[in-house]
Order: structure tokens, then sequence, then C-alpha cells
């Protein structure tokens, strides 16, 4: 049984995203990303995650041109 993690580490994210870590646990800080504290863990929630950078960065492209 091979299912996908929904709730990823930093670490984690890092490695699927092509992010490094401090990048995204700078990300983590910034209102409205979807990252959770359990404990002293930062859990991303990855479907959220991709769907908010994939937003971000097309906004970006928009007021960059």
């Amino acid at each position: 049984m091979d299912e996908e993690k929904i709730l990823l580490t930093v670490k984690e994210f890092a490695k699927v995203s092509g992010l490094g870590e401090n990048c995204i646990r700078n990300l983590v800080h910034v209102e409205g990303f979807p990252a959770l504290k359990n404990g002293r863990k930062v859990m991303i929630h990855k479907r959220a995650a991709d769907k908010w950078l994939e937003e971000a960065c097309n906004a970006h492209a928009v007021t960059a041109v």
C-alpha cells in the first residue's frame, strides 16, 4: 500500500517541491500558507501548498511584466 501522504514535514516538502528547507521554513510564516504545528514539527498540507505556490507564482509573473 503506497499511498501519497497528505501532510509532509518541512524536509519532505522541500524535497518534493525542489525548494530549499530554509525557503520552506520562511514560507510557513507567510499568512495563508497551508502549514500547521504538531508539537515542535511543522506539517505542510501538500496539495494545498502546491496550489498556494502555483497561485503565488502566477500572481508574481503577472505583476513582473
